[in-house]
């Protein structure tokens, strides 16, 4: 399966309770896309649940658009990407973040 790397609008929406957002920087330049999450231009919104010491324990997906078959699989590979990129330091939990492609 190809991936591409692409410049990316990655907005971060932190729960009430939060005190630190995550880098746009520090994950948007990690994250790789599948060509389907660019091509159907998905925006999906996730929950990053952390442990103890800050450790990535779950990235659940919470919404995606387009409802599609398509979208429902970019955002699953989506939030590999998500969990494989979380920067270190990030003590808020859970956190959600919206990976946007729909402009691109």
């Amino acid at each position: 399966m190809r991936f591409l790397m692409t410049s990316l609008l990655v907005v971060c929406s932190v729960s009430a309770h939060a005190r630190q957002a995550v880098s746009v920087e520090r994950i948007g330049d990690c994250l790789v896309l599948p060509v389907a999450a660019v091509d159907n231009h998905v925006k999906a919104t996730f929950e990053v649940t952390l442990d103890k010491v800050g450790k990535v324990k779950s990235v659940t997906v919470v919404s995606y658009d387009p409802h599609s078959e398509a979208a429902a699989e970019a955002a699953q590979q989506l939030s590999k990407s998500v969990q494989k990129c979380w920067p270190p330091g990030v003590k808020t939990s859970p956190m959600r973040i919206t990976v946007d492609l729909s402009k691109t």
